[in-house]
């Protein structure tokens, strides 16, 4: 075949995908950008794990709320609020954990304000990969149900470990009242319910 002929049949083509309206080579529409939303740092310490789950309430984040927690997660709830609702907590995991966040993210998506503070912190180590954290909280969340309160008061341990990959998250969890307070307990069995 010659050159001259060869020359011709590519110019031939390239003039029919050029008249044809082929957007072969014009900008194509943009897709959205696949990121997680909200505020959420490596847990490279337990530390940022405790931040991740304050960013998580304040920006009500279910997604990031579970990402801090263990695939195992247990949970022991305030003495009062297993005397009153013993059946919600003999299976409580972190399907249940993520299921209450995400009813009362719901709850609360057209207020702001919401904010998990902590206070007399101590933290201990048990072992290099296993930190405790014990720490009075005041969450308020300002959800929607007059019936619930939307501030509640109490002391906890969290207890985090270090995964295989050098990451943290909230493995152990314990709930305590401080006096007739409404507690942390009592807000994830109204919002299970």
């Amino acid at each position: 075949m010659n050159t001259d002929l060869l020359r011709n049949i590519i110019l031939a083509f390239t003039l029919f995908v050029v008249s044809s309206g082929c957007d072969l080579f014009s900008p194509r529409t943009p897709e959205d950008p696949v990121d997680e939303a909200g505020t959420f740092l490596q847990p490279d310490t337990p530390e940022q794990v405790v931040e991740n789950i304050q960013f998580s309430i304040a920006e009500l984040n279910p997604p990031n709320y579970t990402r801090s927690l263990n695939t195992s997660i247990m949970f022991s709830p305030t003495e009062q609020a297993r005397a009153r609702d013993e059946n919600i907590w003999g299976a409580w995991s972190q399907t249940e954990e993520n299921q209450y966040f995400t009813t009362i993210a719901a709850a609360a998506q057209f207020a702001t304000g919401h904010e998990l503070v902590l206070t007399n912190q101590s933290i201990s180590i048990i072992t290099e990969d296993r930190f405790e954290i014990d720490a009075s909280y005041l969450l308020t969340i300002n959800h929607n149900r007059p019936d619930v309160p939307t501030t509640v008061q109490g002391r906890f341990i969290w207890v985090m470990t270090q995964g295989e990959d050098g990451l943290w998250n909230l493995t152990e969890w314990t709930d305590r009242e401080v006096g007739n307070e409404p507690s942390w307990s009592d807000l994830k069995s109204e919002f299970i319910k």
